[in-house]
């Protein structure tokens, strides 16, 4: 397992203060938690010699049983560790480094029919579909100074991140960039297990960049194969971009001299045809 440095991350002091406080936090309350993603995505730049990108906040994944521990988790961290609560979000917290908000998304028993609602102000209501899944198939362990940190696998950053914005397509204008930039990058950094693993996805029609997208959707596919309703549900979202009914590829664009909302659709046809492909696959295993 490679190590890395919290100095490759940008805002790396205040990042390390909120993992070592969460991670104490959440040891005394014995809850588990991941890190979800622009910090899970950058570490995974930073392993494959990429440069990280930036972020205004910071996303954690939290499983907890009820609503009880939840607000004991939040109450911990505001009053032993100096966070402050935010008025137009009661799933973010302000932590005493640099300001940066610090997201603590609640899933497990806590959920009712795939939402949690909690007391506070502002957002108070959110949906977390994808969250066990995730929890359940799509976590890797990684070493960051010598200390263990769950984040999530590029396949369920893509994941979440196409949930996120599906929900909330106006508060959410980065997951779609997210989303492409993975896209352009993950071939080339999985290179070994597209060769490798998916080498039987590679023909005369297919460039190495439109298998790398098949291959995202195949390991998608790993993670939500036991749900029929979030299989349903990313299925939906993909159609809907690929329809034109929504603006995801649209958004998906960041340079307009050279790319198009056809060239975005077609990136998604393959990450959707690999989602089922994989479905077809794995669920037959």
């Amino acid at each position: 397992m490679m190590s890395i440095s919290f100095e490759q991350l940008l805002n790396a002091k205040s990042v390390k203060r909120i993992i070592e406080d969460l991670r104490e936090a959440s040891s005394n309350l014995d809850i588990e938690f991941f890190a979800v993603g622009a910090l899970a995505r950058n570490v995974w730049y930073m392993e494959n010699k990429e440069d990280a990108r930036g972020t205004k906040d910071v996303d954690f994944g939290v499983y907890v049983p009820n609503h009880q521990i939840y607000q004991s988790l939040k109450d911990m961290l505001i009053a032993n560790f100096g966070y402050n609560e935010i008025s137009t979000n009661a799933f973010c917290l302000i932590s005493p480094y640099e300001k940066l908000p610090v997201d603590l998304l609640p899933f497990g028993e806590i959920e009712n029919q795939g939402k949690v609602i909690t007391e506070g102000s502002g957002l108070v209501s959110i949906n977390l579909d994808g969250f066990s899944e995730v929890y359940e198939h799509g976590l890797l362990s990684k070493l960051i100074e010598g200390v263990k940190l769950s984040i999530c696998s590029i396949p369920s950053v893509v994941l979440l991140k196409l949930i996120a914005y599906d929900d909330r397509p106006d508060n959410r204008p980065k997951d779609p960039l997210d989303i492409n930039s993975i896209f352009i990058y993950y071939p080339d950094i999985e290179s070994e297990k597209l060769w490798g693993e998916y080498n039987f996805l590679y023909d005369d029609e297919k460039t190495h960049d439109e298998v790398g997208i098949s291959v995202l959707g195949y390991e998608i596919s790993k993670i939500i194969f036991s749900n029929d309703t979030l299989i349903e549900r990313v299925v939906n979202i993909l159609d809907k971009a690929i329809n034109s009914e929504s603006q995801l590829a649209e958004k998906m664009i960041q340079n307009p001299v050279e790319e198009t909302v056809k060239s975005k659709q077609d990136m998604l046809v393959f990450l959707r045809n690999g989602i089922v492909s994989g479905l077809e696959k794995y669920g037959a295993e």
